[in-house]
């Protein structure tokens, strides 16, 4: 059992991402070591560990001492032996946009944890974007006026393979088609306190009771504001780095450069809550 708990914390920006060393993920980490890097990750939003060698076992027994694991996605199945695992497989999808996981569910993931097998030499890097930042550079007038909007978050692609599959599981429970949901476009994070924007390119389809051009026109700004390489931090993989990051208060972008390489990765997630923000409180 790891016992320190002064950790070996690196910022990789002044804002966002933090490589964290010396921690051994494939061992139970004790309670001191977990609220350490529970509280490093609402610092620095996303954090990282280089060199490790878990079993799918290990990694979700890993992902266990932050919370609940759910499902991965509602539509993409894990790998056979592993339930609590999904596969990522640059061969078959590579997530090259702007989007936090399934914020198209009512009940979004918490917390997605990956831990990289195989990557290419060059290229394959992942760029995460602090929304909470994005939200404090905002001009005062503007971050008052989200804080009274509501999304419209919902895929058109998985809703009809939902609609093929005869609807999906998630958080134990059957549902029979993927319908819309409405999420505060600030959302107020239940740990850290701090309110970030909570709108993504992928998944955000229209801000409620707005035109398409004043929608479209709003969150346009929005995503390009998120995207600025200040607000960014970028990762390079090596086989056996692991990224923790919090859906919550990011976006993610993985980079489609590297051809033909083999790019394979396992992933966890933790159950997550309903958001909510100044626009929608607390249910």
């Amino acid at each position: 059992m790891t016992i320190a708990t002064e950790l070996d914390i690196r910022p990789l920006s002044p804002i966002i991402g933090a490589e964290i060393h010396g921690i051994d993920l494939s061992r139970p980490l004790g309670a001191p070591v977990v609220a350490r890097v529970r509280q490093a990750l609402n610092d620095h939003h996303v954090i990282f560990f280089r060199d490790q060698h878990m079993t799918p076992e290990q990694q979700a027994d890993f992902a266990r001492q932050f919370g609940t694991v759910t499902e991965g996605h509602p539509v993409i199945t894990p790998i056979a032996e592993h339930p609590d695992v999904l596969a990522i497989d640059g061969s078959v999808d590579r997530a090259s946009w702007w989007h936090t996981d399934v914020t198209f569910l009512q009940q979004p993931v918490f917390g997605s944890i990956l831990y990289m097998l195989e990557c290419p030499e060059v290229g394959g890097d992942t760029t995460w974007a602090s929304l909470q930042d994005a939200y404090d550079r905002l001009a005062e007038p503007v971050r008052a006026m989200c804080d009274t909007l509501i999304a419209i978050h919902f895929d058109p692609w998985f809703a009809a393979d939902v609609e093929a599959m005869g609807g999906y599981e998630w958080q134990g429970e059957r549902h029979d088609k993927l319908l819309p949901a409405l999420h505060p476009v600030v959302r107020t994070h239940p740990e850290n306190g701090r309110n970030g924007l909570f709108v993504n390119q992928q998944f955000t389809q229209s801000i409620l009771g707005l035109s398409k051009n004043e929608s479209n026109a709003i969150l346009d700004m929005l995503y390009r504001h998120c995207q600025q390489p200040e607000l960014n931090c970028r990762f390079r993989w090596r086989p056996g780095s692991v990224a923790f990051w919090d859906n919550r208060a990011t976006l993610h972008y993985a980079l489609d450069d590297y051809g033909d390489a083999a790019r394979v990765a396992h992933r966890v997630t933790l159950r997550g809550d309903v958001p909510y923000g100044p626009a929608m409180p607390p249910r």
